[in-house]
């Protein structure tokens, strides 16, 4: 250690010396991969590609995706599902399609350009320059005279495919972006225009129909329409109808002649992203941000089949190879083959091996925030602050286990083989690896002891700021076990399958009952504990009245089920013309059940105050009443905080009971949407989760409650 109180290479331990080098490796690498990944930089872990359209040949024997890395994959269904990528766009292909013979394939991209590609060469036949802008969506008749395409700029731009000229260009469009779609003989064009549907005459451009939603009748019950922006179109095989999806999650069918919505389609709970027609015009099959495709009838828009698989949002579907199949691709690299009459997947074939893109990002951030945290530490470690080893090991332990421990539990669910596993965890193995090294080296005994104290305190303040480091340290690796769990019940809980935007749509509906539980649960509490303490008193009094009052209403609650109780305060009482409302019958009933258990505990306290004390205070004067004041409960609280806690947890739980008188509180509210939706587990782990994280809350709360009770003692 020089003069000025900062370390030398010489004079530091090996194992400290190994650290420094250690952290500025994991440091500097780690920021370089976060720049470069921004940048577009070659390093960058493997991640699967999108798939935003499909397409399938007339002769069935080739399906086209459109992926956001700039290719097109084309899989030969009749060659083994023989994969190949034709790169060109420098943008994500956001939509591809075959003309009716099979010959061409036409792609639209986020680079602005439509190409048509040769089948059977797989060479780029021709280039369209279409926008500087972003394409979002492309439509082709099904007689594959016209085109239409729509992208960021709102303009709807009109192809006549068999001279490959543009003929129109209409718009731009107020509002949605997103949406495009031609009539099956090409003389129509629609286009989404924020909540409403324009409509066109595909060869003149002029305005034909516009489509806006209304109420259906005058008590306003019902919307007919959109009320947020449409994001996918399709018009019927007879052209009779348009039906259209939107961010609202509602599905409408047009009838074109009367400009009035038919029947509306619900039940998906996030963006519909594609609508298309079977070859018969009986079914539409839709796409959704919420992992689910759906199938609904026409006539009556009623859904039929739903079909579960998909990581992520599905972007796609595509009518299937065989009779009574589908095609779908989504956001999580998947293509994947549906048997209608089963809702069973029965082919699944990836853009590429990779993890989720989701945790692409997540990863990315992470190492651009622990390489400036890195550097941080870096210079703490040299300056030798105790801090820095500290917060080393918060940094490269905690953020790990989240950032790792996510992604690679969530390969193990993969449907794929061993290897394929293996080869896709195997960079973020690598990376845990060099991780739990660097933990390994930050907490050998000569690193841990070097960074414990100053060494230029004194020995009783080392000693002090030792204990308090280790503390922490000790914290540190509780919270990081916490969260390793937390992980590991999350990777669990998404085996269950669970509709994730189910949940999150009704996510406000339900959590809007937790005041009410809340409230319920504090009242409680409060009235119990002061049963509580009148009943100990009772228990412990020499009065056979008192006493016996105690133990009869101890053992008669104790004896009888809660949930019995409740039913005869809301249910019994009336018979003696005493009503009450739901709430407060049920705040009676947890306050006197749970007032009963509490009275032993208060009893316990009590009794554990020894005899001596009020020996002691009635020999200076002190009454009864003001040595049960200042004397007895003072010391009777600290001790029953404990088991009071659990009775409080134990209450906040049991409140849920008071649904069954009809309260609208979390449980009711859990418990009613479940049961309409048939999402039961759903729902009740919305609940379970509020419960857990209000009892962790309390849990913190009941511990500084209990060292500021005990503050005496540790002096």
């Amino acid at each position: 250690m020089n003069s000025s109180g900062e370390s030398t290479v010489q004079s530091l331990p090996r194992l400290v010396r190994l650290l420094l080098i250690l952290v500025a490796i994991t440091a500097g690498l780690s920021l370089l991969y976060a720049i470069q990944y921004y940048a577009g930089g070659p390093i960058q872990l493997g991640v699967i590609s999108r798939v935003y359209d499909l397409a399938l040949s007339p002769d069935k024997s080739l399906v086209a995706a459109g992926v956001d890395d700039g290719t097109i994959r084309l899989w030969d269904i009749k060659n083994g599902w023989e994969m190949q990528s034709l790169a060109g766009h420098s943008g994500a292909v956001t939509s591809v399609d075959f003309t009716p013979d099979g010959a061409t394939l036409i792609s639209a991209g986020g680079d602005g350009t439509v190409r048509i590609w040769d089948v059977t060469s797989r060479q780029v036949l021709d280039i369209q320059e279409i926008s500087d802008k972003p394409l979002n969506q492309a439509s082709l008749a099904l007689d594959g005279s016209l085109m239409a395409t729509i992208g960021d700029d709102g303009v709807v731009h009109v192809f006549d495919m068999e001279s490959g000229q543009m003929i129109q260009s209409i718009g731009p469009t107020e509002g949605t972006k997103l949406a495009v779609a031609v009539n099956a003989d090409g003389s129509l064009v629609a286009a989404g225009d924020g909540a409403d549907i324009q409509i066109w005459d595909a060869r003149t451009g002029e305005s034909v129909q516009r489509l806006v939603g209304y109420w259906e009748d005058e008590s306003q019950e019902q919307w007919l329409g959109h009320q947020e922006e449409v994001t996918a179109l399709v018009f019927s095989p007879d052209g009779q109808l348009l039906v259209s999806g939107s961010v609202d999650e509602v599905i409408s069918f047009w009838d074109l002649e009367s400009a009035e919505v038919n029947w509306l389609g619900e039940g998906h709970f996030s963006t519909i992203n594609e609508l298309i027609f079977d070859e018969e015009g009986k079914n539409v099959h839709s796409a959704s941000a919420d992992f689910k495709s759906k199938i609904w009838r026409v006539p009556g828009g009623k859904s039929s089949e739903t079909f579960v698989g998909h990581l992520s949002g599905v972007n796609t579907v595509a009518l299937g190879p065989q009779t009574n199949t589908f095609l779908s691709g989504g956001d999580d690299g998947s293509l994947r083959l549906w048997d209608i009459t089963n809702t069973t997947m029965i082919h699944i074939e990836w853009t590429a091996l990779g993890i989720q893109p989701i945790w692409g990002d997540l990863l990315s951030i992470w190492m651009l925030l622990s390489g400036i945290l890195g550097l941080v530490c870096l210079w703490g470690l040299w300056k030798r602050r105790g801090w820095s080893h500290l917060l080393s090991l918060g940094v490269y332990i905690i953020g790990p286990t989240i950032v790792l421990g996510l992604p690679i539990l969530e390969i193990t669910s993969y449907p794929l083989s061993l290897s394929a596993r293996l080869l896709i965890a195997l960079p973020l193995l690598i990376l845990a690896a060099w991780y739990a090294l660097l933990v390994f080296v930050l907490m050998r005994d000569p690193v841990a002891l070097f960074y414990e104290a100053p060494e230029s305190a004194e020995l009783a303040e080392q000693l002090i700021i030792g204990q308090r480091t280790r503390t922490i340290r000790s914290g540190i690796f509780v919270a990081a076990v916490w969260v390793f769990l937390v992980v590991l019940l999350y990777s669990l809980l998404r085996r269950f399958n669970l509709d994730i935007p189910f949940m999150r749509e009704f996510l406000p509906f339900i959590m809007s009952g937790a005041g009410l539980t809340l409230f319920v649960s504090a009242v409680s509490i409060v009235l119990a504990t002061i049963l509580a303490l009148f009943g100990a008193l009772g228990r412990l009094s020499k009065n056979p009245i008192a006493n016996g009052v105690s133990g009869f209403y101890i053992s008669l609650i104790r004896g009888t089920p809660l949930l019995v109780q409740i039913y005869i305060w809301y249910l019994g009482l009336p018979r003696l013309d005493i009503v009450l409302s739901a709430v407060p019958a049920g705040i009676l009933a947890l306050s006197v059940n749970y007032g009963a258990y509490m009275t032993e505990i208060f009893r316990a306290g009590i009794q554990a105050v020894s005899k001596g004390q009020q020996e002691a205070a009635a020999a200076i004067g002190m009454s009864r009443a003001q040595t049960l004041r200042r004397i007895v409960l003072p010391q009777a609280f600290r001790i029953v905080i404990p088991p009071i806690g659990n009775e409080f947890i134990a209450m906040m739980k049991d409140s849920s009971l008071v649904s069954l008188m009809g309260v609208w509180e979390l449980t009711f509210r859990a418990n009613k949407i479940g049961r309409q939706y048939f999402r039961n587990i759903e729902t009740f782990i919305i609940a379970a989760a509020f419960y857990w994280i209000l009892t962790v809350v309390f849990q913190f709360l009941q511990g500084n409650l209990e060292a500021y009770m005990a503050r005496g003692e540790r002096k």
